[in-house]
């Protein structure tokens, strides 16, 4: 059809088209250029400057250092802000002349660009001032469970986490240290140190000493007294046996003022086992471990004992390989994670979902 036997209306109609379409490629093309600029020149990315963390490695009344792995000449530089405002620069990653029992946002910066952050929280030395920190085991496996777990925990703010054991699935090659550990556990690592136990799965590589030595945890993460401040953790490694006996005495002892102290050890106690006799004769708070892959609150032999083998590693839907124990007071196979408030003479625990529900809470003695 030419032009010629179009209506006066029709050409009309007809222009108007070309110009609406010509208008709206224009147009995408205007959009798109100003996307590209946007995402070139307005929102660069780059990648993530650091290879593992940047985490808490250690926390003491007044100094704390912040550890971090990153290609071979990356300049880092941690600052933490105090509550009145002023800047505190690290040497090395450790910062020093913090004061006891303070929060502390800290930043790390490449190029004079924050790139990861946390806060620090420096115990207190004051007796009966309040503490938080969260505990949970068996969760080294790098799958959503652990991740959500991580988020969980780190919600809560805690000053330090225990870990109760089985940190790597399922064998604590280094090779898995980041994608099992380090990074699910990332947010929640930049808020306190990571103390605790091997599990079974851990000394299945060189008897869990590269992890040990990495986490910086005494005795290869078996025997050892592990301090935040005025709280004491009494390590035992995997499983409680009599040839704890002389080693607990002793740490017992040398933790006698201390506002709280508890005995982590991987595989939960059995009735007849022999450390409960003397650990509820020293008055310790609880009992913790992991391993069996529920959460658990038992009052065995007159012990507070708690499993919270929750953290993310997998479990059967039964209770074939979780079976529930005779003396559980509360039994839950769910992921989770356990919060513990020490604070004046009192101890008061939460365990919490990978949902964020509260699922069992009370209260007990610090002594």
């Amino acid at each position: 059809m030419t032009d010629t036997a179009l209506t006066p209306r029709e050409r009309g109609l007809r222009r108007w088209l070309i110009a609406a379409a010509i208008a709206v490629g224009v147009l995408i093309i205007l959009i798109l250029a100003i996307v590209l600029y946007w995402m070139r020149f307005v929102l660069p990315t780059e990648p993530d400057p650091f290879t593992r963390g940047p985490w808490v490695a250690s926390v003491a009344a007044t100094r704390a250092r912040i550890a971090w792995d990153a290609p071979t000449g990356t300049t880092v530089t941690v600052r933490a802000t105090t509550p009145d405002g002023r800047t505190l620069t690290a040497r090395d990653g450790v910062l020093t002349g913090l004061t006891p029992g303070t929060r502390y946002g800290w930043v790390a910066s490449v190029g004079d660009q924050a790139r990861a952050f946390g806060s620090v929280t420096t115990p207190p030395t004051a007796a009966g001032a309040p503490v938080r920190f969260i505990t949970f085991g068996d969760y080294g496996a790098g799958g959503e469970d652990e991740w959500a777990v991580a988020r969980v925990s780190a919600a809560q703010a805690p000053a330090f986490t225990a870990s109760l054991g089985d940190n790597i699935y399922l064998t604590a090659a280094p090779v898995l240290f980041d994608r099992n550990l380090f990074r699910p556990l990332r947010p929640l690592l930049a808020q306190g140190p990571l103390l605790g136990v091997v599990g079974d799965h851990d000394t299945l590589w060189e008897g869990g000493k590269a992890l040990a030595d990495t986490l910086g945890w005494p005795a290869g993460g078996d025997r050892s007294v592990q301090r935040y401040g005025r709280i004491a953790l009494i390590t035992l490694g995997v499983e409680a046996d009599p040839d704890d006996l002389p080693f607990l005495r002793t740490a017992l002892a040398a933790t006698a003022g201390a506002d709280a102290r508890f005995v982590i050890v991987h595989r939960p106690p059995a009735a007849n086992d022999p450390i409960l006799p003397v650990v509820r004769a020293a008055g310790v708070a609880a009992v913790l471990s992991g391993h069996n892959h529920r959460y658990e609150r038992r009052a065995t032999a007159g012990v507070l004992c708690l499993t919270v083998g929750t953290g993310g590693a997998p479990r059967s839907d039964g209770d074939e390989f979780t079976p529930v124990s005779d003396d559980a007071v509360r039994s839950l196979a769910v992921f989770g994670t356990l919060r513990v408030d020490v604070a004046r003479g009192r101890v008061a625990y939460a365990f919490i979902d990978s949902a964020g529900r509260t699922r069992d809470r009370f209260t007990g003695p610090a002594r």
